[in-house]
């Protein structure tokens, strides 16, 4: 109630401030100013005066006590009072001081001291009651030692009557001085009234007679050069440019009128009644309305129902509580076409604050919702199949997560690979791979229910999200039936093409939550359906992980066995099944690991494939057998003829580089090009075989030879085979090693061998190893042989001591 009755009198006295004339107010500022100044003047120098009064005193206290505890150890220790009270009656010399007691170890009294002006002050017998005195004085306890042991404690107290004293004395100077002060105010506020009312008060009476003659060319007398005529001078311009403003708004209100007619948004005016008061030509373009007097009611009849409720709405706090409108909205012209529109609405005033109507405008934005639509079928949607794309599904998977999490149930990601597609690509054109695609896709959202997700997340991989999963059994259901669907030939430029896909699935929250997690186990899984075979299945296990795992501890030690030369070469010799000479080696490699010994080929090869080292690797060996083996050439340990045969990897067969790099070991190593053989492989041929041609051509462009490696394994054909620019077939090892007791690989070496001398190429057989399969090899002609009947692998140094050996037999034989 106080607070009220506060707050009330301060607005009463702020209204009753506010109602004085301008005169009386600068004299009520000038006296307030010049008050308030003093007064805080005043308050600080009397606080810095008291302040430093009461400084000085317990800085007396203090050296006083200081000095007396000092000289009385020896007179307390030994109890001498006559002493005692000798030292305390030095403060007499202060006549601010009170009184002083001095207490011994016990806390009773040993000696004291008081003035005669404060007779009636005298110390307590025991130390505590000082404690319980009021007093209103400075005092100051001080400890008595002796060998830094306390002895005793001395307490002295000074009077604050002289501070007091001092203190009003300054007060009664201050009051003087800011009475002085405050009647000189008055004058200079009166005086000062008089120079800024004087010019104010004409430039009223101006404006009075303007407003009443309603003449805007009168203009104010400018008397004084100072800020007051400055005033005078933007009041004649405001005069001014009020005159230019009335006729530029009479223009402006044409002009509008012009412009609305000529603008393209729709622009409509509705009064405070709810009546169209105003429409401009586009709008009723817009609208398709021909009408003169169009009605509000008929336009929300034109507006499609499922945004009609939201206008109402709108429209509602429009009216109510002012609210502007901003809508995208739909419209049902007389056509019965959809047009989008873009509506903005709010309320208008005048200057006075009463309400006029409500002002808007509309802009049909029908071809920009078009393409706001394509930009998010881009954006979200694959543009071939119109599967969710990889955006989309990344999207979809964090929030089917997130359900899964919060209802308790399994969500399953499925990733999926087609089998064979760059085949159909290759053979048939891009076009009917793309035609592939959409029958894969539309067979993919068949096998699904509506609430999951179909994804193209690139080429020609898909990702199906799987939610509300009660059980295992539910995705296997769906793994069979998407196999099933895609066992069935697809129509594709008048062939039927079988195709197949192979299924890596994951389910949370069993494997993972986290999404990207997920991804990888779906992705390993679909890698382990290819390994089995492809067109199957796999569920993701820890077993794959852990694969994985081993598999990138392999490819750092690769890395690390590149860095610190740990691969060595060894060389199998190839023997002629003529004349038993030796014509050449191959070139195995070996990885000579410091902790696990010898490494073969087969347990570092394919991850360097996966990885891409087997680049590097495989530029290592090509130079290293040709400068090894050169150097045999060169000291006439093997025959000038003699062919060193090395290994390319699909990699280093498709780097375009590859030429190059062939010339540039031949150049380094010096070894004839004839000396040289590259074998591949027939499945690296048979990826794309055009591609392959041209890059064998230019391999026989550097004068080397080329091979063809395990052939017989793959798919190649009679076709391609007579299109090769090769030298060499080599008759794989799992033709020769049932000889004879497999008919049928007999038959069919037989074949190679006679096929291959009818295209005029050069065959050796690998992995000779009894003298049944070699006479059979002599009886079918083939020219070479390699295998553990002749030597197994040599090192180097090992190679070396082979020739050597091999030519001192030869040379014997000769001379029998």
């Amino acid at each position: 109630m106080a607070a009220k009755q506060h707050s009330r009198r301060e607005s009463s006295a702020m209204t009753l401030f506010k109602t004085q004339s301008l005169r009386r107010r600068l004299v009520l500022i000038s006296l307030i100013t010049t008050g308030l100044t003093l007064l805080l003047a005043n308050f600080a120098y009397i606080s810095l005066e008291y302040y430093l009064a009461k400084r000085d005193t317990e800085n007396k206290l203090q050296v006083l006590g200081d000095v007396i505890s000092d000289r009385i150890t020896a007179a307390l220790t030994f109890n001498d009072k006559a002493l005692l009270e000798s030292n305390l009656n030095t403060l007499q010399s202060d006549g601010a001081i009170v009184r002083g007691c001095i207490y011994r170890q016990d806390q009773t009294l040993a000696a004291s001291y008081h003035s005669k002006a404060h007779e009636r002050i005298d110390c307590p017998n025991y130390l505590p009651r000082v404690d319980t005195l009021k007093t209103y004085n400075f005092s100051r306890f001080f400890p008595v030692t002796r060998a830094e042991e306390p002895i005793g404690t001395l307490y002295i107290e000074s009077s604050r009557d002289q501070l007091l004293e001092r203190f009003f004395q300054f007060l009664v100077f201050s009051i003087i001085i800011m009475l002085t002060a405050f009647a000189l105010a008055l004058f200079l506020a009166n005086k000062l009234k008089d120079v800024i009312s004087r010019p104010m008060r004409e430039l009223s009476d101006t404006l009075t007679e303007i407003l009443n003659k309603k003449v805007y060319s009168i203009r104010a007398t400018k008397t004084n050069n100072d800020e007051l005529g400055d005033l005078v001078d933007l009041f004649n311009r405001l005069l001014t440019t009020i005159d230019d403003e009335n006729q530029s708004l009479k223009a402006s209100e044409e002009r509008f009128r012009k412009l609305t007619a000529l603008s393209p948004v729709g622009i409509f005016q509705v009064d405070p009644n709810q009546n169209l008061q105003y429409v401009n030509q586009r709008w009723r373009d817009i609208h398709g309305m021909t009408n003169d007097h169009p009605d509000l009611q008929d336009w929300f009849e034109m507006i499609n129902p499922k945004d009609l409720v939201n206008v109402q709405e709108a429209w509602n706090r429009l009216v109510l509580d002012q609210e502007s409108i901003a809508l995208e909205i739909r419209l049902t012209r007389p056509d019965m076409a959809y047009t989008w529109i873009h509506l903005m609405a709010s309320a208008l005033y005048d200057r006075d604050g009463q309400l006029l109507g409500y002002l808007g405008a509309i802009s049909d934005i029908s071809e920009l919702k078009a393409a706001q639509v394509q930009m998010e079928t881009l954006a979200f949607f694959d543009p071939l199949t119109g599967l969710a794309n990889r955006r989309l599904f990344k999207n979809r998977l964090v929030t089917s997560v997130k359900g899964a999490i919060r209802s308790g149930k399994s969500m399953a990601l499925m990733f999926l690979d087609m089998d064979q597609f760059k085949r159909v690509n290759d053979t048939l054109g891009h076009d009917a791979g793309d035609v592939l695609l959409k029958e894969v896709s539309n067979r993919l959202s068949n096998t699904v229910r509506e609430n999951d997700t179909v994804s193209r997340i690139g080429g020609d991989e898909f990702t199906i999200l799987l939610t509300d999963i009660s059980s295992v059994q539910d995705v296997r259901a769906v793994a069979e039936k998407i196999l099933r669907a895609m066992s069935k030939p697809i129509r594709v430029k008048g062939q039927d093409i079988l195709t197949s896909v192979s299924i890596g699935i994951t389910m949370t929250p069993d494997d993972s939550t986290d999404t990207n997690v997920l991804m990888k186990n779906a992705d390993l899984a679909m890698y382990s359906a290819k390994e089995q075979g492809r067109n199957n299945f796999q569920f993701f296990s820890e077993e794959m992980n852990h694969s994985i795992l081993e598999h990138l501890a392999i490819e750092k030690e690769i890395n690390e066995a590149i860095e610190r030369n740990q691969f060595t070469l060894f060389y199998q010799p190839k023997i002629s099944l003529f004349d038993y000479r030796t014509t050449g080696v191959e070139t195995l490699i070996r990885w000579q690991h410091p902790d696990k010994g010898i490494i073969t080929p087969d347990n570092f090869i394919p991850v360097a494939e996966e990885t891409g080292q087997i680049i590097d690797i495989g530029n290592w060996v090509l130079e290293q057998a040709c400068r090894q083996i050169s150097s045999l050439i060169r000291k006439n340990i093997m025959p000038a003829d003699a062919k060193v045969a090395v290994n390319l990897s699909a990699k280093q067969f498709t780097d375009p580089d590859l030429a190059g790099r062939i010339r540039n070991v031949l150049e380094i190593t010096e070894i004839p090009p004839r000396c040289l053989e590259l074998e591949i492989t027939e499945s690296t041929l048979m990826d794309d075989v055009e591609a392959a041609i041209r890059i064998m051509q230019e391999i026989k462009s550097t004068g080397v030879s080329i091979a063809i490696d395990d052939f017989g394994t793959g798919y190649s054909s009679l076709s391609y085979i007579k299109r090769f620019p090769i030298d060499v077939l080599k008759v794989d090892r799992s033709f020769v090693m049932d000889i004879p007791d497999d008919k049928n690989d007999m038959a069919i070496t037989a074949a190679v061998i006679a096929m291959a001398h009818k295209l005029d190429l050069n065959v050796v057989a690998e992995g000779v190893e009894t003298d049944e399969q070699l006479q059979y090899l002599r009886l079918n002609n083939c020219d070479e042989g390699q295998g553990y009947l002749f030597s197994r692998p040599l090192s180097l140094g090992q190679l070396h001591q082979y020739l050597v050996i091999s030519a001192e037999r030869r040379s014997n034989s000769y001379e029998i």
